[in-house]
């Protein structure tokens, strides 16, 4: 093969490169990772709680739900496990849960949520729509009765 056209070669394996990096212009929306509060604020408010905002600049971000003696604290917790000794410290003495894949926990369970992140950023890169994943703990202490709010409820804050 000659000078010219090994740089040739080279030229049109950079343009692909660029190309796919680039995906021709359509923009990466990023903003999908982070889930959204508003069906933590919406569930708590149908569920008839007294709603708290959380503490601006704290990581998990706990939203707050109190009614007659019982106290509810739900939050966005990182798919790949980096909140779960905070929740634990936090939630020592209560009812502890962890709401994934549309079903409650005991643990934050880690592998699958995680894989469903990884796979659904790789989607967000190529260009395609994918929602993020929601892992979110569930705080239950006070007066809480243990149905305090539908388990089916509960569950549906990760689907």
């Amino acid at each position: 093969m000659t000078r010219l056209g090994l740089s040739l070669a080279l030229a049109l394996l950079l343009l692909a490169s660029m190309g796919l990096k680039l995906q021709l212009g359509t923009p990466t929306n990023f903003a999908g990772q982070d889930p959204s509060d508003d069906d933590i604020l919406a569930m708590l408010s149908r569920n008839r709680f007294e709603v708290s905002l959380p503490t601006p600049n704290t990581d998990p971000q706990w939203i707050t739900g109190t009614r007659a003696g019982c106290r509810v604290l739900i939050a966005s917790v990182s798919p790949q496990g980096w909140h779960r000794a905070a929740v634990e410290r936090r939630a020592a003495g209560a009812q502890l849960f962890y709401s994934s894949g549309a079903a409650l926990h005991r643990s934050q369970p880690i592998l699958g949520p995680l894989l469903t992140y990884y796979l659904r950023r790789a989607e967000r890169y190529a260009g395609i729509a994918a929602p993020a994943v929601r892992v979110r703990a569930v705080i239950l202490s006070g007066d809480c009765p243990a149905d305090v709010i539908a388990p089916a409820d509960l569950a549906a804050l990760s689907g």
